[in-house]
């Protein structure tokens, strides 16, 4: 498969993924037909990219969080959040069974690698952006050793972390153009914002209260609100700081659209030790594809490569399709290799994005010539 953006998706191309709404409902169902109707759609509600298969292989990613579970968290927290601004108090139970279900996923996919960039609609930005927060913070503390209790109390802080959020003018949020002082201003209450909210609730600890707060410090004291620095931070704070700056880079925006999983990491890794704590960035990393599912790879033979299939056991060295030879002339039949098996075939690097989708636009094109021919 392969993410495009929008304005690249054409009549005829066949979806890969589902698009899902803030209510957990399905925009667009996987294996659709797109149609002019579809795109125009989707624009309209403004859906950054759409994942659609590329003929390269009908390669199956494992999810790490099940994509019934995530639709059934997503719909809890709209409806959550859809109370709070009436009501102007949380329902804290729900979130909790919401980091259950997360939690029990994320538990039963442990060895599962995060590979994919998730799509959404743009108003639909704070529950998509708050439920990946929460999922990509408790594997980290997974990875950190984290107990069941500790990851519950975590995964709790990271899907309300941004609860200040909700009394920013969405127009703001959603702006496709540079931001005012006094807008950049609001922006930056929020984290102050979401403590007192989540201060002012009986049933949430004031651990998780400061989450909120602190996500946005910096180990060398340049975050805010009060530029907190090293211990100061806490644990929970440290990992959300992580994770959230990681989901915005890859996630669409209307001002940009978002970066590869594997750009992301190489900056948040480029800031470790400086904005972030080296500890929780090398945990976090360890949950992350260094070679997702699809990808292109250069091997040391010449050779071009798709991986076919990655875990945490074999991520550095993932099982792959050989599509073409060293003169860029595609292989018929194609053949896989196990790198944990080979000693003389190794990876030099992944493609870039333009390279890839060279790549993929001659297979499709080779692949409607055959069929024509």
């Amino acid at each position: 498969m392969q993410r495009i953006t929008i304005d690249q998706v054409k009549p005829g191309m066949i979806t890969a993924r589902p698009v899902i709404g803030s209510e957990g409902k399905t925009l667009l169902a996987q294996n659709t037909e797109v149609t002019d109707a579809y795109i125009s759609r989707l624009a309209k509600l403004g859906v950054g990219s759409v994942y659609i298969k590329d003929g390269l292989d009908d390669i199956e990613i494992l999810d790490v969080v099940a994509e019934e579970v995530k639709a059934a968290v997503t719909a809890n927290l709209h409806k959550s959040l859809k109370s709070f601004s009436i009501n102007k108090s949380l329902n804290i139970a729900a979130f909790k069974k919401s980091v259950e279900m997360l939690l029990e996923s994320i538990l039963s996919n442990r060895n599962h690698l995060l590979q994919l960039e998730d799509i959404h609609v743009f108003s639909d930005y704070i529950f998509n952006h708050s439920i990946n927060v929460a999922i990509y913070a408790m594997m980290t503390g997974i990875s950190l050793g984290y107990t069941e209790a500790k990851l519950a109390d975590l995964g709790l802080g990271a899907l309300l972390h941004d609860i200040g959020m909700i009394v920013i003018d969405p127009a703001i949020i959603s702006s496709s153009e540079a931001l005012t002082e006094l807008e950049r201003k609001q922006i930056t209450l929020h984290p102050k914002v979401g403590f007192n909210i989540l201060h002012n609730q009986s049933n949430v600890s004031s651990l998780v209260a400061h989450v909120a707060y602190q996500h946005h410090e910096r180990i060398d004291g340049s975050g805010y609100p009060r530029q907190l620095t090293g211990e100061q931070i806490l644990d929970y704070a440290k990992i959300v700081a992580v994770v959230d700056t990681f989901d915005a880079m890859i996630s669409d925006r209307p001002y940009r659209s978002g970066c590869t999983t594997t750009d992301a990491l190489t900056e948040i890794r480029n800031l470790s030790g400086m904005h972030f704590d080296r500890e929780i960035v090398e945990a976090f990393s360890s949950n992350i594809a260094l070679y997702p599912v699809g990808s292109l790879l250069i091997l040391n033979t010449g050779y071009i490569a798709v991986v076919r299939s990655v875990t945490k056991f074999n991520k550095a060295r993932p099982r792959i399709t050989v599509i073409a030879d060293d003169t860029g002339a595609f292989i018929k039949p194609k053949f896989e290799i196990d790198l944990n098996r080979s000693s003389e075939v190794s990876i030099v690097r992944r493609l870039n994005n333009e390279e890839t989708e060279t790549i993929k636009n001659r297979i499709l094109t080779e692949s409607r010539e055959s069929h024509t021919g």
